[in-house]
Formats: structure tokens, C-alpha cells, sequence
């Protein structure tokens, strides 16, 4: 956008006018790329599609069973390709990216509902809450529990958002 204007500046005004204008707004009116400008994390990578698409699955179905076997076979390979896969282009197993993921979203809903930490772990995937208790505690270094008195929120009148007191 700031490379459009100051071309149409250039174009109309002159460089002079543009080189002034690019001080002003802090732009450098010289660069001849955009690349010290781009953060790399965003910008979608070659050859991680078959990781991305397990990540997406798996988002999908956080509450479902992990079966690595069943997984696999979603996606019409082998149990060991689909770890070498996964491992290659995510660095981590399908396994350990979904217990992050349900730990995550367990944070969200012990900071933001009333829900039971059994109703929380089921929806997460977890039938036993001692398991799942376990697992967030490995994760975040406490249990659901303590975890929910430190961080929950609850709406007052108005709808604006506060920590609960402790």
C-alpha cells in the first residue's frame, strides 16, 4: 500500500516530494522488496500440507478417540508414514500435538464457563477427568482446579469480562 502511494506520489509530484513523504511516514523509499517486512511464521509453507491436514483433522475431531491406526488411515498411509510424515514437516507426533491442543482448549473453557472439570475433559476427549487432570497438570503445572481459580473469568451486568477473585 505505502509502495502504491509513494509511486503515485513520484509519479505526480516527483521524487523529491516522495522521498519527503516516505520520511514523514517512516516508510524507506528505496527498498526494491517487501522481505524485511514479512514475518516469516505467517507465510504458509512448502511441503508441511500433509501436517497441516492431519492438524486440521485432529482440530476437528478433539473430542473423537486418538487411534493412531484409524488416523493413518484417514489419510491412506501407513502408521509408520504417518509418523515419519507428521514428525518431518511438524516436529512432533500426531499425539503430541493433540494433547496440546485439547490442553489448550480446556484452559479456554476452565478461564471462561462453569462447567465441571468432568464436562471440560469429556469434550477434550478425555473420559477419566484423573487422566485428563494428570495430563493439564503435566502441561501447565496445575490441576484443572487450581488452574480455574487463578485465571476464570466471569461476566458481571454489563457483559465486560474480569478475573474472579482469589
Amino acid at each position: 500500500m505505502y509502495d502504491f502511494a509513494l509511486q503515485f506520489i513520484r509519479e505526480h509530484d516527483g521524487p523529491r516530494v516522495a522521498r519527503s513523504t516516505a520520511r514523514i511516514a517512516l516508510v524507506d523509499d528505496a527498498r526494491s522488496t517487501q522481505a524485511p517486512y514479512v514475518d516469516p511464521g505467517l507465510i504458509p509453507t512448502v511441503g508441511r500440507e500433509f501436517s497441516l491436514s492431519v492438524k486440521r483433522w485432529l482440530d476437528q475431531n478433539l473430542s473423537a478417540r486418538y487411534d493412531l491406526p484409524t488416523l493413518a488411515q484417514e489419510f491412506h498411509v501407513s502408521t509408520r508414514t504417518m509418523l515419519r510424515r507428521f514428525g518431518d514437516e511438524a516436529g512432533e507426533t500426531p499425539l503430541a500435538y493433540l494433547l496440546t491442543v485439547r490442553v489448550r482448549r480446556a484452559r479456554h473453557l476452565l478461564e471462561t464457563t462453569d462447567r465441571t472439570v468432568a464436562s471440560i475433559a469429556a469434550d477434550v476427549g478425555y473420559g477419566d477427568p484423573g487422566a485428563f487432570s494428570g495430563i493439564f497438570a503435566r502441561h501447565t503445572g496445575q490441576r484443572p482446579r487450581e488452574y480455574r481459580a487463578i485465571f476464570h473469568r466471569r461476566c458481571d451486568h454489563h457483559g465486560t469480562t474480569r478475573r474472579t477473585e482469589t
